[in-house]
This record gives structure tokens, sequence and C-alpha cells, in this order.
């Protein structure tokens, strides 16, 4: 517990050096990489290129750490029937490790806010606007996909039911 108090408070350290200039920018980034949806699938795939790297990779990175075989991530945009897919990395999971390797993207929301503090602040413009979009971008790619939840489902389930039986135990004992 020690540890996770510590990660939050590292978290909110970090968010309160964050200047409110500095979110309203990120903000306007976020906006903007949204707004970019509908204006082609190239120039989004493009605009939203640092965060399909960084949430690839974060799966990527999880997934050797884990054992479970990863390829090489693609970034190359493939047409699905649902869609444009921006990115993927293939992998050999089971449920026990379904979990981590999914929700490997959150891991990218503390990144945007260190990148945020050591970087946005002292930058002058035009380097102030690339790393307001870095950040805007990691912000975005923290979000796992539907494929991701996807796959992370069942050993979230199972964790869930796990974390209710201890919890019974705990009150009840």
């Amino acid at each position: 517990m020690d540890v996770i108090a510590a990660a939050l408070s590292g978290i909110r350290h970090l968010v309160l050096e964050v200047s409110l200039l500095d979110a309203v920018w990120v903000f306007g980034g976020l906006l903007i990489i949204r707004a970019c949806r509908h204006a082609g699938m190239w120039i989004y795939a493009l605009i939203a290129l640092p965060g399909t790297l960084a949430h690839e990779l974060a799966h990527f990175v999880v997934a050797f750490v884990l054992g479970a075989r990863p390829s090489f991530p693609s970034v190359i945009p493939i047409r699905t029937e649902h869609g444009w897919r921006l990115g993927s990395v293939a992998f050999r999971v089971g449920y026990a490790r379904a979990l981590p390797i999914g929700l490997a993207p959150l891991l990218l929301a503390p990144l945007a806010l260190w990148w945020g503090k050591s970087f946005l602040h002292p930058a002058s413009w035009p380097l102030y606007g690339l790393h307001v979009w870095i950040v805007a971008a990691l912000l975005t790619a923290s979000l796992p996909s539907t494929t991701d939840f996807k796959l992370a489902l069942p050993a979230l389930g199972a964790v869930m039911v796990i974390a209710v039986i201890v919890l019974m135990v705990y009150l009840y004992s």
C-alpha cells in the first residue's frame, strides 16, 4: 500500500505543478487531435502517430516483460470492417497476463503528466507547441482501446470476483 500511496502522491504533485494555461493548451491539443478524425484517415494517423506509437510500445514492453512473446509493434494504418486500426502488437497471452498487457496504455497518463511538467513550462514557441502535441497525444493514447478491454475483460472479471471474496472474508471474520 505504501507504493500505491507514494505513486498517487507523486501523480498529485505532478498535476499541481502543471499551470492552468498549460492545461488549457493541452485540452486544445486534445480537441484538435479529436477533430482530426474527421479530416481524413491519413491526417488523423499522422497527428495521432506519437500517441499510437506510445500506446503500442506500452503493450509491447509489458508483454515482453511478462514473457508473452510480442511481435514488434506496427503503426501502419489498416482498414478493418469497423473502421481503421492505427497500430497493433501481436502476442501470446493467457488470462493471467491479459489484464496488465491489455491495460498497459494506462501507464501513459503519468508519463504525459511528467512530460508536461518537465517540458511545457520552460519551452518557448514553437517547441512549446510540439510539447503540447506530445502531451495531448500521450493522454489520448493512454485510454485502452475496445480491443484492449476485450482482452482484459475476462481477467478483470476474475480479479473483481476475487476482490469481492477477499472483502467479504475480511468484513465477516
